[in-house]
């Protein structure tokens, strides 16, 4: 089943993931089950190599969501002494995320039939992540999910990241998608749905990274797991949503 060819969807008297041009996800905390893991890797670094201690809480409410490079600009102001630049760690971070990731897949099952169901319908498929290349396109491959996106946009991409809009619009001019109100994005925190918002994409929330009463502040349509329910969402109420916020008052 084709993506529809309309430009408006509000005259769709229901509106599914199927009936989209293009779905967008983003990758830590979404695709990829690894919040925890991405949260404890940069609570150990912080304190081992910049003296910096930061708590579970901290980093979930300052931290999360943020590309890699935001977030160790961030630790690094916070580091008693003159430290190394941001780019001495990078290659660091992608070696430790490597490491702790080697194990398994974080992908889960019922995510990746999503996402081949969604690929099997014809719509175009992309990735907007805050993390390098080196970590999301090996855990794509290892998924066998890699060939099915036509492409992926890491933070080696783009100038400003997140909740700036510009992975995710970049995403959606390399795709050729022409109408914003046709795309859906998957996102996990509060920076990532600022940008789904700011590219006028509609945008589902997966739980898990921040509080759910944080998340129904910023997204109408939130869920507890990627899976192949997700095709059933009603998803006029994210449009009824976006369409009243951008109103004047």
């Amino acid at each position: 089943m084709g993506a529809v060819t309309a430009s408006t969807s509000s005259t769709l008297s229901n509106l599914t993931l199927l009936e989209l041009d293009g779905v967008l996800f983003d990758f830590n905390g979404t695709l990829s089950d690894d919040e925890g893991v991405l949260r404890d890797l940069f609570i150990d670094l912080a304190a081992a190599e910049c003296g910096v201690a930061i708590t579970a809480r901290q980093y979930q409410e300052e931290l999360a969501g943020r590309s890699d490079r935001e977030i160790m600009t961030d630790i690094l102001a916070l580091a008693p002494d003159e430290p190394r630049g941001v780019e001495a760690f990078l290659p660091m971070i992608d070696a430790e995320y490597k490491a702790r990731v080697a194990r398994e897949s974080l992908i889960r099952p019922a995510t990746r039939e999503l996402v081949h169901a969604l690929h099997a319908a014809g719509l175009k498929l992309g990735v907007v992540t805050g993390a390098s290349r080196l970590q999301v396109i090996p855990a794509l491959e290892r998924a066998g999910l890699l060939e099915l996106f036509g492409v992926v946009v890491t933070d080696d991409d783009v100038a400003e990241g997140k909740p700036n809009p510009e992975g995710f619009l970049r995403a959606a001019r390399t795709l050729g998608l022409e109408h914003m109100d046709k795309v859906a994005a998957f996102e996990d925190s509060v920076p990532g749905l600022g940008a789904v918002a700011a590219a006028g994409m509609i945008a589902i929330c997966v739980e898990g990274t921040h509080p759910k009463e944080v998340l129904e502040q910023h997204a109408s349509i939130i869920i507890a797991a990627i899976t192949p329910a997700c095709l059933d969402l009603d998803l006029r109420r994210a449009q009824s949503s976006r369409a009243r916020s951008s109103q004047p008052a």
